[in-house]
């Protein structure tokens, strides 16, 4: 790739570079950088075999997609985020204090649930067990989300925070419950269908002939599954669940992204084509409790001094992380978002080569658009 396209802002030939390194010093084989002000992209450029179009694993980028179609449910009156979970959802759980937890608590990370637990290797045990095929079908599904359902609390709902998974399982399963439909189909009559986000979807194999692209971007080898993916969900959770849930699972595209991104942008000033202005509002404030907590209800805020977003990034930015090494930041009060994709466990989970890149490509958008 030439080292500025035609017609490229050469504010960016910085990020551009960083981006190209990436593919050079192995932090991942496929990237796509969008920068974006109201609804003016800035800037956009692919490296190594991906394409601008390309469409990409975003892991838990998912989660602040649960969280915006829970508030489009919540703006129906089917669920509150002050609501009690206990009441949509049947916990089992021998700890009292998970009748106690809210969905706030779940969408902030905030329940006291455990983080993460390889709940897959149960549903490979049953397997075992039974003899017969479990792993990706519905009754997986269902027996993951029990288990999850069951767990003791790490701590009192609201006493501490810890970014995890395991709530937003739940709040993917009490969705479901509240709207009378699937996780895949409610998010795409509700969510990224009026926004006219054509290739954001779960289970991208089944509609590949959809895709605009064609192009799908692996994430490697898998141990449990035994071969490469690609098209099929990189998370083990969320492979044994069937590839649909509410922590992991989408697969998009960074013009996609871009879309998702100024509808938050343009629902904070009450613009927004499916989120309400209320509703965006707690999408991206800070939770009061408990104090110090960087977590809103659905988004993560810049930490300083070594956030993922740069030591550049606006204070009152909202954004969000993947597993896989995608990245999406917004700052609503410029209008701006920064869509990173990358494939950085093509190369295995503990390629960490990114960490460092991240916030250095992140910075060298951001001097050039503060203001």
């Amino acid at each position: 790739m030439t080292p500025a396209a035609a017609g490229e802002d050469p504010r960016f030939r910085e990020a551009a570079a960083l981006l190209e390194s990436g593919v050079e010093d192995g932090a991942y084989g496929a990237g796509v950088l969008r920068v974006a002000r109201g609804d003016e992209v800035l800037f956009e450029r692919s490296a190594g075999y991906a394409r601008a179009a390309s469409l990409f694993d975003v892991a838990s980028l998912t989660k602040p997609f649960t969280a915006a179609l829970f508030f489009v449910l919540s703006q129906e009156g089917h669920l509150s985020p002050d609501g009690i979970a206990a009441e949509v959802l049947p916990f089992t759980s021998p700890d009292p204090r998970a009748r106690e937890i809210r969905f706030a608590h779940l969408l902030s990370h905030t329940s006291g649930l455990p983080a993460w637990l390889p709940l897959y290797e149960k549903v490979a045990a049953a397997e075992t067990a039974e003899g017969r095929p479990l792993s990706g079908s519905a009754e997986a599904h269902d027996r993951i989300l029990a288990e999850v359902l069951s767990l003791p609390l790490s701590l009192d709902p609201g006493a501490g925070w810890e970014y995890g998974d395991l709530g937003y399982m739940l709040l993917g399963r009490a969705i479901e419950v509240a709207g009378f439909r699937s996780l895949d189909r409610l998010l795409a009559s509700m969510v990224t269908g009026p926004l006219g986000m054509r290739e954001t979807r779960y289970l991208p194999l089944a509609a590949i002939g959809e895709c605009e692209t064609g192009q799908l971007i692996p994430t490697g080898w898998s141990e449990v599954r035994r071969r490469e993916k690609a098209g099929e969900v990189d998370d083990e959770n969320a492979a044994a669940m069937g590839g649909v849930s509410g922590h992991a699972g989408l697969f998009s595209t960074a013009g996609d992204l871009f879309l998702f991104a100024r509808e938050i942008v343009r629902a904070l000033k009450g613009e927004g084509r499916v989120l309400g202005r209320p509703s965006a509002l707690r999408m991206t404030t800070r939770v009061g409790q408990p104090p110090g907590c960087p977590r809103t209800l659905g988004f993560d805020t810049p930490t300083p001094p070594h956030s993922q977003a740069g030591e550049r990034a606006p204070a009152d930015a909202v954004g969000h992380l993947g597993y896989t090494g995608c990245s999406m930041w917004i700052d609503p009060v410029r209008e701006v978002s920064v869509i990173l994709l990358t494939n950085r466990v093509v190369f295995g989970s503990g390629n960490r080569k990114l960490s460092s890149l991240r916030p250095r490509i992140h910075d060298a958008v951001w001097k050039e658009i503060a203001g």
